[in-house]
């Protein structure tokens, strides 16, 4: 029993050392005659098993099929056009228990942990965290066999020793946020474990994982540097381990993780006060630390360069960055971005996911107003027969509308039908999509992953890809929640001047957009509406919208039956006019269960003290 809790609950743990560095794999073999203790003798051997858990961050664009990317599409930012999928038969029919399919394979599906090695539609987030956490206890638990350190680096020995400590406990806090923001608590894995370690153990609460992951963090801050030289670029730093820790701890915070406050099956939506309070502490401590990390915001003139780019590195918007991957090669085939967010017209994927009309709505007039609000139409802020113009800058650069040209400024495709979208009935789109027995939402990608040329007839190659896991902008909104609810909408964190309505402002006005409408931040709970949506916006399709909902206890409202929504376009007497109605076969099925992935049932019928979670 002990050896298959092991096998499947820990995903290989007990896997035979494979050490990644920036340039090659190093696998340690028995036959090879090398021991443990001789890995770890040696600086950049030491190096490559902690680049082993830097390489098995999540890399949502991977490749040219992005077939990784389905998260996006169980929220309701967007839809996935076709039934075929798992996105129907498994997430969103709610059949989840014992699923090897990915993002719910983390427990059950053990080749879903497999590195990329050319296939990586296998990956899955969870599996590759436990690889990840091995590989990194291994190196904390070896440390102090280093002796040989290289000179040409421009770091003394014990600079060099504090940063493989400070990136392991970095790394190991990121992999083990990645299983409990989707799984609750779990043991806290603070060591490697043999095949005989008998894992059925009483699970600690999600905030007991919690104060482990932060202290984890904790070491990391005081060991990482605030920036890397050029050779490391990068690396996590002090801003990296702050970032997260804001993060983890807004987590914490959320109504999801406190049954107590909020008990299971009930509408309550009540955040941990304390939890909270910490969170905004950890958050202002990050922002603070910006000037030195040498991060900051693009303007909105260059917003996509964090997500593509004629120049290879980092995005300096990037806190946390999944490395990048050599289908990023400018001399490559040019196709990545093909798979999910490209119509199927252009070369895209039979599956594409499409923007909903839900997410549209997101995105505020240009004045500041939502436009579900009824003074954004009395003002003349919103115009419903002009809905696309005098709209958050945001918008339009990430979203293809009703009569865009979406070749602009390129010769190919010739066709005018293909290159101006028409969503209505008689439209050249929405016959396409309609005759393919697909869901049609309107509307299409643009932006975040598809650059200009990113098609089947142009072909533009010489892209670098990135996906950032947490940007600057994502730092001010986790602190504005945090104090919101610690605070209000005008109180501060301690260590800082800034409220939390000033740092939704930060976020906005680098967009272009005014600062957060009065009416809006007239107490908490009416504020806490802005920042949720200016969540939704800032990081659409950036993966955070699905673990969002569930943190905030809101999946289950908001991801009902006939809550996902389209673009309805029709010509009636001669004029276009524009209105959504809910889409045939967007499916989401969301109980109260779903709120924590399921566990699987052959590994939960062997266990006497590990607790299945509520519901499976």
């Amino acid at each position: 029993m002990k050896t298959y809790i092991n096998k499947v609950l820990l995903l290989f743990i007990a896997a035979t050392t494979t050490i990644v560095s920036c340039e090659e794999y190093l696998d340690v073999s028995p036959e090879l005659g090398i021991s443990e203790e001789e890995v770890f003798t040696d600086y950049f051997s030491t190096r490559g098993v902690v680049d082993r858990a830097n390489y098995l961050i999540q890399n949502y664009v991977y490749s040219d099929t992005d077939w990784s990317s389905e998260i996006g599409v169980m929220s309701d930012e967007g839809q996935v056009s076709h039934s075929k999928f798992p996105q129907h038969y498994v997430y969103n029919s709610g059949v989840w228990m014992n699923s090897g399919a990915r993002e719910l394979g983390g427990m059950q599906f053990e080749s879903a942990g497999a590195e990329y090695h050319g296939n990586d539609h296998q990956t899955e987030p969870v599996s590759k965290a436990f690889l990840a956490i091995r590989s990194v206890n291994t190196v904390l638990e070896n440390i102090e066999n280093l002796k040989e350190y290289p000179t040409e680096l421009g770091y003394t020995e014990q600079e060099l020793k504090d940063q493989l400590i400070g990136q392991s406990y970095f790394l190991k806090g990121f992999h083990y946020f990645q299983i409990i923001r989707r799984y609750g608590g779990f043991p806290i894995m603070s060591k490697t474990y043999s095949t005989t370690q008998d894992f059925d153990e009483v699970r600690p609460t999600y905030l007991q994982s919690t104060d482990s992951l932060v202290a984890d963090l904790d070491k990391a801050i005081q060991l990482l540097p605030e920036q890397w030289n050029d050779q490391n670029k990068g690396r996590s730093t002090k801003t990296s381990a702050r970032a997260l820790k804001a993060m983890v701890l807004l987590y914490a915070a959320s109504p999801l993780m406190n049954p107590d406050l909020n008990p299971y099956g009930s509408n309550s939506r009540t955040y941990n006060k304390t939890y909270a309070e910490k969170a905004a502490k950890a958050g202002a401590e990050a922002i603070n630390g910006l000037p030195a990390s040498g991060h900051e915001m693009f303007s909105m003139e260059n917003y996509t360069d964090n997500w593509y780019s004629r120049d290879s590195g980092f995005p300096k918007e990037a806190i946390i960055q999944a490395p990048q991957s050599r289908h990023t090669d400018p001399n490559g085939s040019g196709r990545a971005g093909q798979g999910w967010f490209l119509p199927q017209y252009a070369g895209g994927w039979l599956a594409e996911s499409q923007p909903t009309q839900n997410a549209v709505d997101w995105f505020e007039t240009a004045d500041g107003y939502d436009v579900n609000d009824p003074e954004a139409i009395s003002s003349g802020s919103f115009d419903p027969a002009n809905p696309y113009e005098n709209r958050d800058p945001r918008f339009r650069t990430l979203i293809s509308v009703q009569g865009d040209d979406m070749y602009e400024g390129l010769p190919n495709p010739g066709n005018k039908n293909i290159r101006i979208l028409n969503a209505k009935p008689n439209g050249w789109h929405y016959k396409f999509e309609t005759n393919k027995k697909k869901i049609f939402t309107g509307y299409y990608h643009k932006g975040k992953y598809n650059w200009p040329g990113c098609d089947k007839w142009n072909r533009s190659k010489g892209w670098y890809r990135s996906f950032p896991h947490i940007r600057v902008p994502q730092l001010y909104l986790d602190y504005a929640e945090a104090v919101n609810e610690a605070y209000g909408p005008n109180g501060v964190a301690p260590g800082s001047s800034l409220t939390a309505v000033q740092a939704i402002n930060i976020v906005r006005n680098r967009a272009n957009m005014p600062n957060v409408l009065a009416k809006y931040t007239t107490d908490k709970d009416t504020f806490r509406k802005r920042i949720y949506n200016e969540r939704a916006v800032e990081l659409y399709f950036e993966f955070h919208r699905w673990h969002d909902l569930r943190r905030w206890k809101l999946s289950k409202e908001v991801l009902g039956e006939g809550t996902i929504y389209g673009a309805d376009i029709k010509d009636v007497g001669g004029q276009t006019v524009y209105d959504k109605k809910p889409m045939l076969g967007a499916i989401r099925v969301f109980e109260d269960k779903h709120y924590w992935y399921p566990f699987p049932s052959k590994v939960m019928d062997i266990m006497s003290k590990f607790e299945q979670n509520p519901g499976w």
